[in-house]
Parts: structure tokens; sequence; C-alpha cells
């Protein structure tokens, strides 16, 4: 019998991670003998990480493809999805700015259990592997566990853990504190980090590290207090925006800025290459993500690319601020040199010259 091998793609977010490794945290239990391959990539790069995987011939080892917490935005990735593996293909995702393209392969779409709650892709996966069979088989305190930790990254992920007003308080500060702790580690990391909190359960891992927990919620208070210092409020299209640059904690950020500028319709949190965008209902930020950014998302919540890279447009500006710096320091020099000369009696100018070997 053939060996089953599945290619996994999913996003490189908490979210991103935690679908794919539900898989292998339970591959002994309901996977065994299926071997996994796991591809974290960024927002959008869906279609072309495909496109290059499939030209790989090592692509026809694999049996099966999943892609978790992203969407394919061209119909041509779907159909080429549907002849290399007919009915061996899954798309994980609730992202609603890519709902009307699952829709057209619902088939191959997993949908959530229960339509009243906002779905993640980790809970996607989560409703899908208790439809498995052995599934009753994962001791019923293992489930508990796993189930734990599927709901703080979905509150987290949908945001719920700031606008459920039915989730305890307790919930809310763990799946912010579960968040915080994915983003200290660095990406190459990432898969460690989440196994070794699948491994563990939320509690103990949480017990083991509280002086890092404590840390970084300092930290970060720090941080959102020293940048929204620096937010600049501009109409755009119709809108109010508040807008502020910062490279960490951008979903925190966004959340804090409308609440100190409720004035402000949509919040975008600049960073060197991407956007985080934010609203308080009054915009659909994943259509304007999709429209100006190359990005998606949901209606309160959103993100995307930008065409320049901030960090090199800002280095290349001191740059030519310093050339300018240093020229007009030159041409002062000159001038003053000049105007020293010409102020020079002529005989003192004379001996000058001669003491410094000029005719």
């Amino acid at each position: 019998m053939a060996q089953t091998r599945i290619k996994i793609f999913s996003h490189n977010d908490l979210d991103g991670f935690g679908g794919p490794l539900l898989l292998t945290t339970l591959q002994e239990e309901l996977f065994a003998g299926v071997d996994f391959e796991i591809e974290n990539i960024g927002a959008g790069q869906i279609d072309g990480a495909l496109a290059r995987w499939f030209r790989d011939p090592a692509a026809g080892q694999f049996t099966d493809v999943y892609i978790m917490d992203m969407t394919p935005d061209s119909d041509y990735t779907f159909q080429q999805l549907d002849a290399n593996f007919a009915n061996h293909w899954l798309v994980f995702d609730h992202h609603e700015s890519e709902a009307a393209a699952r829709e057209k392969y619902a088939l191959n779409t997993v949908t959530p259990a229960d339509a009243t709650v906002l779905p993640s892709a980790t809970s996607l996966v989560w409703d899908w592997l208790k439809t498995q069979p052995k599934f009753d088989q994962v001791p019923e305190s293992r489930r508990a566990e796993l189930a734990e930790l599927v709901e703080l990254i979905r509150a987290y992920d949908t945001w719920d853990w700031q606008n459920d007003p039915n989730m305890s308080k307790a919930e809310r500060q763990a799946a912010d504190e579960l968040n915080q702790l994915f983003w200290f580690y660095p990406l190459d990391h990432s898969s460690e980090f989440v196994s070794a909190v699948l491994a563990a359960g939320w509690p103990r891992y949480r017990a083991a590290n509280r002086l890092l927990i404590t840390t970084l919620n300092d930290r970060r208070a720090h941080y959102l207090k020293s940048h929204l210092k620096d937010v600049l409020v501009e109409e755009v299209a119709g809108h109010r925006w508040g807008f502020v640059y910062a490279s960490d904690y951008k979903s925190e950020i966004a959340h804090a800025l409308l609440e100190g500028h409720p004035d402000v319709d949509a919040a975008m949190v600049i960073s060197p290459t991407s956007v985080s965008l934010r609203s308080n209902g009054k915009l659909d930020v994943a259509k304007f993500a999709e429209s100006y950014y190359r990005g998606g998302g949901h209606a309160d919540a959103a993100g995307g690319r930008l065409g320049v890279n901030l960090i090199k447009v800002g280095e290349e500006a001191v740059i030519a601020d310093l050339k300018k710096l240093v020229k007009r320091a030159e041409s002062e020099t000159e001038s003053q040199q000049s105007s020293v000369a010409d102020n020079l009696d002529p005989e003192v100018a004379a001996k000058m010259a001669a003491l410094f070997g000029k005719k």
C-alpha cells in the first residue's frame, strides 16, 4: 500500500502554525504512517508557492495537499490543484475576502462546525479532526487540553478576545499571552514553540514561563506608549484614518489607536514592508486592503503589502539629506575663506603667501 504523503502550505502567524501542528501532534493517534511536510509562508504568497511546487518533480511524490489560513487568489491555481490532486486537496481558511473563491470549490473547503462562532484556521482543523476515524480514541483529558489551546488561538486571531463580551477575563488574558509568546521567538523557532505548547498544554507551559510573560507585558506597555505619541490623523477616501508606524505589536497598537481616537473610522499601522488595518465597523478594511495593498482579511481586521520598503526609503532620504548638509557646509567654508582673503591687507597677504611658499 502506497504511503500517504501530505504537503501543507500555511501562513506564518500563530494561527498558521497551529493548524498544521495539530495534525503532527495527533499523528500517532490519528495519522500513523502518514508523512507531513509543512511549509509556512507569508500572506499573499500561496499562488506563487504552489506554482513553484507544481514544477518540482518531487511534488509527484505527495498524495494530498492541504492549504491553511489562506486561499489561492487565482482560479488557475485551483484548476491546477484539481488537475494534479483531484479530490485530494483541502482548504482550511476563514478570511472573508476570499470566501467567494472558496465557494466555487465547496467540496474541497472545510467549514466550521458551529456557524455562530467566528472560525480561525486552527479551529477549522480541529473541527475537521473531530470527524476523523479514531478521534474518540484520543484520551479525553488530552482532547480538553488541545481544545483549550485551539480556542485561545481562535479567540486571538478573530479578535474575539477583545470583542466577545461573553469571554472571561482569564481567557482573554491567556489568548493575549499565548500570542505574545509566539511573536517573541524568531520565525525559525515558531514551529518548535507551538509544538511545545501543544505538548504541554497551556496551564503547564504558562506556569513554566511566568517571568517571561510578565517581562513581555511590561515591554509591550512601554512600546505602545512611546509609539502612540506619533499618531497622524488624515481623511482618505471619505474616512478619517489614524496612521502610526510600528514594527511590533501591530494589532495591539491598532486597537489602542482606535480606542484613543474615537473620531477615526480605521487605523493603519505601517511597518517596513506591510500595513495592518483595523476598523471600528465604519469601513471594510478587507476590501480596502484588497484594493490598494494586495491584501485581505476580515471586515474589521486586515493587512497587506507595501509597494516600497520604508527602511530603504528612509535610508535613502537620510543619505540625500546628509549630502545636502555636506555640500552646504563645504560651500560656507569656501565662502568664509574667500571672505578672509579678500579682507586681508595686501602687505599681510604677500607675507602669508611667502610664508606658505606661494608666489
